[in-house]
């Protein structure tokens, strides 16, 4: 497919065959108390369409979707059946007259005699924290010179294995170091998958993003004056005060002796450029939601921009000029 097609395929939808599969059932289909996904084993990919075939065995049928979730680190029939059933073969010793060259023999048993595993240099790999969108959870990856992503000590262990590599569990921390403390905006993909393998500019994102939760963002302006970077939460702050001033956000008043005065606090965050530089942003918001609506106030008012008056504008004015 390479070779005729001049791109690489793509792998990302291939599973493990018999590995538990979770397939979910429709809101139109079951009600608040009954669960929300079927389980079964995976046992192939759907024929006409893009999803996976999976087994129900309290069904006892087979069902197409594509809205699965499928764990690939647990064994379908030993989970749901309990243990495998192991079968003992009849072992029949071979004549040995068949076999009385000694040096073939001994090529043999050297042949047969598996190989000691090489030694496993950890500085070669690279360890990333990303946190994730939706949760403060925090995923732990190792990325070896392959550059195939690692998520668990499990992966890490077949990985050696299936390279003969020396494993040492003590070599790897899953554990995240630090705490995701950013609140992220909804994704626009609600299920998304991860490939095992990916590419460079994958992996310097990665490395980008973990650079980027590795600066601390202050919370407070007493934590701004304590950072290493206060110089530049101050300078943004002043231009924030600066804005505020040109554009007439505010007057200054005496407020009257009924009225109830809101606080503001500061919302800062660090955005990065076209060119990877960063910039600091601080912007000044009023607790607005200090104030009860219909004690405090009865309307709200929202600014919104009629885009067929400004249109009639312009004609007007044009109109006028000539």
């Amino acid at each position: 497919m390479e070779i005729w097609s001049g791109h690489k395929p793509s792998i990302r939808h291939c599973r493990t065959f018999g590995s538990i599969a979770y397939v979910y059932v429709p809101i139109v289909n079951r009600n608040k108390l009954q669960p929300k996904a079927k389980i079964g084993i995976l046992v192939g990919y759907a024929v006409n369409r893009r999803g996976y075939r999976v087994w129900l065995p309290e069904e006892r049928k087979v069902v197409e979707s594509i809205h699965v979730k499928i764990d690939e680190t647990k064994n379908g029939v030993k989970t749901l059946f309990g243990k495998v059933k192991h079968y003992d073969y009849a072992i029949y010793q071979l004549d040995q007259n068949l076999n009385n060259d000694s040096d073939c023999r001994a090529q043999d048993e050297k042949s047969s005699s598996p190989k000691k595993p090489s030694s496993l240099d950890i500085s070669t790999w690279i360890r990333l924290e990303k946190p994730r969108k939706k949760s403060k959870k925090i995923d732990v990856y190792y990325y070896p010179p392959n550059k195939e992503r690692l998520r668990s000590i499990n992966d890490v262990k077949i990985y050696c294995e299936r390279d003969k590599l020396m494993f040492d569990p003590n070599q790897f921390n899953f554990k995240p170091t630090i705490t995701n403390t950013r609140l992220e905006e909804k994704s626009e993909c609600d299920n998304e998958t991860s490939s095992d393998t990916v590419d460079e500019a994958s992996l310097v994102n990665d490395i980008f993003q973990h650079e980027i939760y590795m600066t601390e963002i202050p919370k407070t302006f007493k934590e701004t004056q304590i950072s290493p970077d206060k110089e530049k939460w101050d300078e943004a702050m002043s231009e924030e005060i600066k804005l505020m001033q040109n554009r007439k956000v505010w007057d200054l008043v005496e407020p009257k002796s009924n009225m109830k005065v809101l606080g503001c606090r500061w919302v800062y965050n660090i955005k990065h450029d076209e060119k990877n530089v960063k910039k600091y942003k601080s912007r000044l918001v009023a607790q607005g939601f200090k104030r009860r609506p219909g004690v405090d106030f009865t309307d709200v008012f929202a600014p919104l921009v009629n885009f067929d008056i400004i249109k009639f504008l312009f004609v007007l004015l044009v109109c006028i000029l000539r």
